[in-house]
């Protein structure tokens, strides 16, 4: 898993121009407005209006595009540093801080797991109820809606892709940190360019309650502010969960495709299935290489 945090991590950097500018410059105009108007004048558009119209006309209008450039500039950065945050989050574990979230999810979780078994069990009493049946997935799904996998992380963004190496480790042998450096070197370039376009939004998904909780801050001088950052605090579960999980499942059907290709260029020559024993002797070798 840190493979796959380290490689969102640096999907932060790139192209950070292009795809914070705009989203920047916003929230600047958002912060001079705040500046501006206040709690006491909040609505006031007149207000705003003139002081614009004043800056926009007077001597000072150059230093003003200056200083709304760097401070643009800086925003961007900042977010994408805390973006970083943020997404290294994701695959803390039970310690320091995050202890207290993963004791919260595990207690969740195992309430969810306890009602999943206890449907399962009518189902497997009596497989001709549909409705035990309905009940029983919805069981599952509830539960699987905490993590896939009992806790470990303080998100579900970390246990999820948790749940990716612990399903290629016990079905194919393989320690996917180990192994993905390689894997990547292999991929067909479509799925490279999927894979790469895929971690983008991961990337912009983790920077979404950086600007939420950054709109908030601001609506602590101009309460206007409060609804997008109470917005984009909301939506960033959303946005975190349909990415990584998009990210979880191209992970793991790479690994399912094109893991082979790792192994024959080991010198395993595979005619046939990637077995746990081979998957096994490829992670030992790859990790006497490294």
């Amino acid at each position: 898993m840190n493979a796959f945090l380290t490689e969102l991590g640096k999907s932060l950097a790139p192209r950070w121009a292009a795809t914070l500018a705009l989203p920047a410059a916003a929230f600047v105009a958002l912060a001079a407005a705040a500046i501006v108007l206040g709690h006491s004048h909040a609505l006031d558009l007149a207000l705003l209006r003139s002081r614009a119209t004043a800056v926009s006309t007077g001597p000072a209008l150059l230093w003003v595009v200056v200083a709304f450039l760097v401070a643009t500039g800086a925003m961007g950065l900042a977010v994408t540093a805390l973006g970083s945050v943020v997404i290294a989050a994701w695959g803390t574990t039970g310690v320091g801080v995050g202890r207290p979230f993963v004791a919260l999810r595990h207690r969740r979780w195992r309430r969810a797991s306890a009602k999943a078994d206890a449907a399962i069990k009518v189902v497997l009493a009596d497989r001709s109820d549909r409705r035990a049946k309905r009940e029983a997935r919805r069981a599952v799904l509830r539960r699987e809606a905490i993590s896939q996998l009992e806790p470990e992380c303080p998100t579900w963004a970390g246990d999820r892709l948790r749940a990716v190496d612990d399903r290629i480790r016990r079905g194919a042998g393989l320690d996917l940190t180990t192994l993905w450096p390689r894997l990547w070197l292999v991929l067909p370039e479509p799925v490279r360019t999927e894979v790469a376009a895929v971690q983008d939004r991961c990337a912009s998904a983790a920077r979404t309650p950086v600007w939420g909780v950054a709109c908030l801050l601001v609506g602590a001088y101009w309460w206007p502010a409060l609804v997008p950052g109470l917005w984009l605090v909301l939506l960033s579960r959303r946005r975190i969960r349909r990415a990584v999980g998009v990210y979880a499942d191209l992970v793991e059907s790479s690994t399912d495709l094109h893991a082979r290709d790792v192994a024959n260029q080991l010198g395993f020559e595979l005619t046939g299935k990637l077995t746990p024993e081979i998957g096994n002797q490829v992670t030992e070798m790859l990790r006497k290489q490294a």
